[in-house]
């Protein structure tokens, strides 16, 4: 253990500190100070050796010396991607940025509004809305027509769905139309398509946050975009989702949704990610390849499409915790 200038021996968290800076967000010491053995030992090491030879350095598992890079990562005390190589960057298509979108003039915005027919879309959004707008907010409306060449019946679903968020704001309509065309959400059934999904895989993470033992704190962003992605992007079932929990539990001894992840990823390209069915299905091919005999994950409901209620992953969590200190003693 590393030592300060009067040969004392410094704590954990101060030599993370004398490393990384004061840690900048609250999430960031909470997880300090609630880190395992195992999960303190893996950051030193790695802080001190980078990631070649980790496990070993750290004297633990690879699965679990992974589990506890992911577990720094989403406390925000290493960067996102931090440990892990790099991946290609996906190309996406060039756009101007939002506040680039509206016409320069009020000639050209009521050209634009002509051409367009986008009174009937600006009247309707007005009544939605309850209020006249503006010569910036017809601006923005064009903007979207002309600029992102969205139809008019595109531009009032979207407008209606913000309002139905509780976002009335015609800038936050523009922010989320950029990034819906960027990620190629262009045409209303597209965008119809994306709400019901988006809708669905709200509801879906209520259920995913109890799985994890959440509780009511609000998501990392790393967390809500893993979710969704999960959920809208992949359209993982819970089931499957649950499989790949249980899994994560009993490989690293904590409830880590960056490692569980990492296997529906594996099962994703694996071509089997569809239902729990084909996904035991793969486990079972798996087990015989390695010639292993067929293995539950521990605590998995007989159920795989309901999630238990009764299970508290948070107790599960804190006996794997007080077990690896007890092995450390």
């Amino acid at each position: 253990m590393k030592q300060d200038k009067n040969g004392k021996t410094e704590s954990p968290l101060r030599v993370v500190d004398g490393i990384r800076g004061a840690v900048p967000r609250l999430a960031g010491k909470i997880a300090l100070r609630e880190a395992s053995a195992d999960d303190l030992r893996v950051l030193l090491v790695f802080l001190e050796r980078g990631s070649e030879h980790l496990s070993r350095d750290a004297g633990v598992s690879e699965a679990r010396a992974e589990a506890a890079l992911d577990y720094w990562r989403e406390a925000g005390i290493l960067s996102e991607g931090e440990g892990e190589p790099n991946e290609p960057e996906t190309e996406k298509r060039p756009l101007r940025r939002p506040d680039e979108l509206a016409p320069a003039t009020g000639e050209e915005t009521a050209e634009i509004v002509r051409r367009r027919n986008l009174s009937g879309v600006i009247d309707e959004a007005q009544r939605l809305l309850g209020k006249v707008f503006n010569t910036t907010e017809i601006g923005i409306v064009a903007g979207l027509a002309e600029q992102l060449a969205l139809e008019p019946e595109y531009i009032l679903t979207l407008i209606s769905w913000c309002h139905n968020r509780g976002k009335d704001s015609l800038r936050y309509a523009e922010r989320t139309a950029f990034s819906l065309v960027s990620e190629g959400v262009e045409t209303l059934p597209q965008l119809e398509e994306y709400i019901t999904r988006r809708e669905a895989a709200e509801s879906g993470i209520g259920q995913i946050r109890r799985m994890f033992g959440l509780g009511e704190r609000a998501l990392t962003k790393s967390e809500e975009k893993r979710f969704t992605g999960w959920l809208v992007d992949s359209g993982f079932p819970i089931g499957v989702i649950g499989i790949a929990y249980d899994l994560t539990v009993e490989a690293t001894g904590k409830a880590s949704s960056a490692y569980a992840d990492k296997i529906l990823k594996k099962w994703k390209d694996a071509g089997c990610s569809s239902s729990v069915e084909a996904v035991e299905r793969f486990l079972e091919e798996e087990r015989a390849k390695r010639g292993a005999p067929e293995k539950k994950p521990a605590g998995r409901s007989p159920k795989h499409d309901e999630i238990p209620k009764t299970y508290d992953s948070g107790d599960f969590f804190a006996r794997a915790v007080e077990r690896s200190y007890q092995k450390k003693d």
